[in-house]
C-alpha cells in the first residue's frame, strides 16, 4: 500500500523505486501482487508514461487516510513508551495549590526524576501558549471559548458561610436576598463576583452583594472570614477543615449556590508530550476518579 502510494503521488515507478530505495523491478512486483490481491488494476502501464484507473484513486484515497492513521498510532505509542524529561511549567490557582496540590506535586516528581517542574501559582487568567505554560489548572462555572484542550476533572462545590462571632453579631441570613443586608467578602476573580447565584424553588436567582473588604486572592479572605468580618461564598476545598471544625457555618444550605468544575487544560498538538500527558493522568487520578468532593454536605 505504501509503495502504491509513492508510485501515485511521484508519477512514475522510477522515482517511487528511488524514494523507497528499492529497485524498480521490485516496485513494480509489489504493485502486480497488490491488483492481483485485490483482483482490479490499480495502475495501467505503458513505455511512456502510468495513467491512475477509476479503481486505483478510489483505493489511493482510502489507502492515503488508512496509512496517516496508522503512522499516527505508531507515533502515539511512541510518544506513550517515552520517559518524561525537560521543563513541566504549569500555572495553578492559590488557594487550590496550596490545600490540595502536594499529594500530586509530590507523586509526579517521585515517579518521574527526570522532570523539572516550574509552578506559578496565581489566580490571574493566563495566556498559556504567549507565556510558555504547559498547562494550567482552571476551576470555573465555564471555560471560555479557545484553541486549549481541556479536560474536566470534578465538580467542586461552593457554599456561603460565615464564623460564628459574625452570626452572633450580626444576625444570620435566611433566604438569599437577606445578604443585601450583610457585609460579604468579595473574590474578584470568581466567575461573578457581585452576583451570587442560588437555586431556589422559583427558579434560579441572583443576588447582588457587597461588602467593606475583596481580593483577588481566595486564601486572603480567610482571615476577615475567620475574624467575624463578614460572609463569604468560597469553594470546599478553602474551607472544609473550618468546617469540619466548627470555625465557620454553612449558611442556606436550602439554596445550594452554583458549583464550579476543575479542569487542567493544555495547547492542542497532534502529539501530547509526554510530560504533560503524565501530569494530566495524574490530576485525572488524583481527582476525576476519586471525585474528592462527591455527595460533600458539609
Amino acid at each position: 500500500m505504501r509503495t502504491f502510494r509513492r508510485v501515485v503521488e511521484l508519477g512514475s515507478f522510477t522515482a517511487a523505486a528511488r524514494g523507497l530505495n528499492l529497485s524498480k523491478a521490485a516496485v513494480s512486483k509489489q504493485i502486480g501482487e497488490l491488483e492481483a490481491h485485490l483482483g482490479a488494476t490499480l495502475i495501467h502501464r505503458t513505455t511512456r508514461r502510468l495513467s491512475v484507473t477509476e479503481a486505483g484513486h478510489a483505493y489511493f484515497e482510502r489507502s492515503v487516510r488508512l496509512l496517516d492513521e496508522f503512522e499516527a498510532a505508531e507515533a502515539e505509542v511512541r510518544h506513550l513508551q517515552a520517559e518524561p524529561t525537560g521543563s513541566l511549567r504549569l500555572s495553578v490557582p492559590n488557594a487550590f495549590s496550596l490545600t490540595q496540590l502536594a499529594a500530586t506535586i509530590n507523586e509526579l516528581a517521585t515517579r518521574f526524576p527526570k522532570l523539572r517542574l516550574s509552578i506559578e501559582a496565581s489566580d490571574r487568567f493566563i495566556d498559556l501558549i504567549e507565556e510558555g505554560f504547559d498547562a494550567a489548572i482552571r476551576i470555573r462555572t465555564a471555560l471560555p471559548d479557545s484553541s486549549l484542550i481541556a479536560r474536566r476533572l470534578c465538580t467542586i462545590p461552593r457554599y456561603v458561610c460565615a464564623a460564628p462571632k459574625y452570626l452572633k453579631k450580626h444576625g444570620e441570613p435566611k433566604r438569599p436576598e437577606d445578604l443585601k443586608q450583610h457585609n460579604c467578602l468579595i473574590y474578584t476573580q470568581s466567575p461573578s463576583p457581585y452576583d451570587w447565584a442560588f437555586r431556589t424553588p422559583q427558579g434560579r436567582k441572583l443576588v447582588r452583594v457587597s461588602g467593606s473588604i475583596q481580593s483577588n486572592h481566595g486564601m486572603l479572605l480567610m482571615e476577615p472570614l475567620l475574624a467575624g468580618l463578614g460572609i463569604a461564598l468560597l469553594p470546599i476545598f478553602s474551607i472544609e477543615q473550618q468546617l469540619a471544625k466548627g470555625k465557620v457555618l454553612r449558611l442556606l444550605k436550602d439554596y445550594p449556590t452554583d458549583a464550579v468544575s476543575l479542569h487542567v487544560v493544555y495547547p492542542q498538538n497532534r502529539h501530547l508530550s509526554p510530560k504533560v500527558r503524565v501530569f494530566v493522568d495524574l490530576m485525572a487520578e488524583h481527582f476525576a476518579k476519586r471525585e474528592p468532593w462527591a455527595g460533600t454536605d458539609l
